[in-house]
């Protein structure tokens, strides 16, 4: 016992081991919530309700081989094609983000197809038409929480996370609008393949009512994951501390950012302190709050929105 408890206090522990440790909790949590949203929230709905991703190609795959050519594929198969079809995008996932992302990815890739496809669901009772709405509100709620959560804690639920954060990398664009544009074409790509179905009263469902739920459905999505997490938009960061060296050679070796000395002083107490000023990307925010607490938890911290970073400000990939 004191062997373990010696080795939990130990910086290999804490430094190394813990963040790993949390991050597949932080994977397994919100892909969970994820996976939810889709299989028991867009899947229950009489209204065809398109997820997005790879699940939403899956399901547009599997409608189309219904409708048009009369094919079940089972229950089994959105499952299986959420494996296969995130194979090559893994492989540029771990070339093009990095192999860390790419293996949180990968475990969340297949928690998702269990839960799609071979975990028990359980009927929320929305299975008519008058319950659409809630249906499209309630699992992009729960998307937008599973894929931004996943994301700010630098992980992913893979798919076309893993190509909208290889843009956003590259290009330096929000990983939500860029989702949303690919989620959007699979909406109205449903709409006109599906539109026309006949409902279990007898109602005809058209494309129309399927894009405007399915959109209804991505924009709440959307709004949640840059709530949760805007990559690769920039943030400054002004810390007001008693110790400075010790927070800036925290900084330097664990944050990898420059920072801007400036000597301030407080207008109630006259005593002179030191304001340090750094720029870091969004997703960078949670190990730096982390930082500050356990270097100096007496220390002032405000954050800022920026818009533009010139200069050598270099992007990283985020695990």
């Amino acid at each position: 016992m004191n062997k373990l408890i010696t080795f939990l206090k130990s910086e290999t522990y804490i430094n190394k081991i813990y963040p790993e440790v949390k991050r597949v909790g932080v994977v397994i949590l919100f892909t969970f919530i994820y996976g939810i949203g889709v299989a028991w929230f867009l899947e229950a709905s009489v209204v065809p309700l398109y997820s997005g991703g790879i699940p939403g190609l899956g399901q547009l795959v599997r409608d189309t081989l219904f409708v048009i050519f009369n094919v079940d594929v089972g229950a089994n198969f959105l499952g299986l094609f959420v494996i296969i079809a995130n194979i090559p995008i893994l492989l540029l996932g771990w070339f093009g983000v990095s192999h860390r992302f790419t293996i949180y990815s990968m475990i969340s890739i297949l928690i998702q197809a269990f839960i799609l496809s071979w975990m028990p669901q359980i009927d929320m009772g929305l299975g008519s038409v008058e319950h659409a709405f809630t249906s499209a509100v309630l699992g992009g709620l729960l998307i937008g929480i599973g894929a931004g959560g996943a994301l700010r804690y630098g992980t992913s639920t893979g798919g076309l996370d893993i190509i909208a954060q290889y843009l956003s990398f590259k290009k330096g664009k929000s990983v939500g609008t860029l989702s949303m544009a690919m989620n959007l074409f699979i909406a109205i790509l449903g709409g006109f393949i599906v539109g026309g179905k006949i409902g279990p009263g007898g109602e005809v469902i058209t494309g129309g009512v399927i894009i405007s739920y399915t959109v209804i459905r991505v924009i709440v999505s959307t709004i949640l994951t840059d709530r949760m997490h805007t990559a690769y938009q920039f943030l400054s960061v002004d810390i007001i501390t008693q110790d400075p060296q010790a927070l800036v050679d925290e900084i330097l070796h664990k944050v990898y950012r420059g920072v801007t000395l400036m000597k301030v002083e407080g207008a109630y107490s006259h005593h002179e302190k030191t304001l340090i000023y750094v720029v870091i990307s969004s997703y960078e925010l949670h190990a730096l709050i982390a930082l500050v607490k356990k270097t100096d938890p007496h220390a002032f911290m405000v954050t800022r929105p920026t818009k533009h970073v010139f200069g050598n400000f270099a992007r990283k990939t985020i695990a």
